[in-house]
């Protein structure tokens, strides 16, 4: 229920962030740069995927919202099948599906992904939005889990402590025991002697 309700947030303020970029930037503005020229808002409408690749196919607009589609029912179907246990790995799919989500909506309704957030890094400059910055992180925060946080991770972070405190336990027990036995046969020498 908690990450049903934090994918609709996610996909609303994805949309709401986009509407309210272009009502009050429009599409025909220069780009607004803040912190140098590192930063801005630059809206368009990307009719490709990433980096506009495709965006000049007749076939690409139904292609990415069929695989979008895709891609949404499979990881609604892992989010459903992965036991609460595997709570990082759930939480890395709503995200991604959050923002597929929010692009599939701009696919279907527009034509287009509106993009808005400008950053340039010298070496490469794009535009994206809020859901293409969820599949970014999601898709991260997927791969760390699988590796080091989910409950059944390939280099699981303290993935032995159990089975550590149950071997200090252990040996905490034997100490005890032994120092019971140890002290029970100097009290029955003390009294033969």
């Amino acid at each position: 229920m908690v990450l049903a309700i934090v994918f609709f947030l996610l996909v609303f303020l994805d949309q709401i962030t986009k509407a309210v970029a272009f009502a009050l930037i429009g599409t025909d503005e220069p780009v607004l740069y803040w912190l140098g020229k590192m930063f801005g808002f630059d809206t368009l409408i990307n009719k490709g995927m990433s980096f506009g690749i495709g965006a000049d196919q007749p076939w690409a607009l139904p292609l990415f919202i069929a695989l979008t589609s895709l891609a949404i029912v499979v990881m609604l179907f892992f989010v459903f099948r992965l036991r609460p246990k595997h709570r990082f790995l759930r939480t890395s799919l709503v995200l991604i599906m959050s923002g597929a989500a929010g692009n599939l909506i701009d696919r279907i309704v527009i034509g287009g992904v509106r993009d808005l957030i400008y950053m340039d890094f010298g070496f490469t400059c794009f535009s994206n939005n809020i859901a293409d910055i969820l599949i970014f992180f999601g898709a991260i925060f997927f791969i760390l889990a699988l590796l080091f946080f989910d409950e059944d991770a390939l280099f699981r972070l303290g993935k032995n402590r159990k089975k550590e405190k149950e071997q200090l336990e252990e040996a905490a027990h034997s100490l005890v025991e032994s120092a019971k036995t140890e002290e029970e046969e100097n009290d029955s020498s003390k009294k033969n002697g």
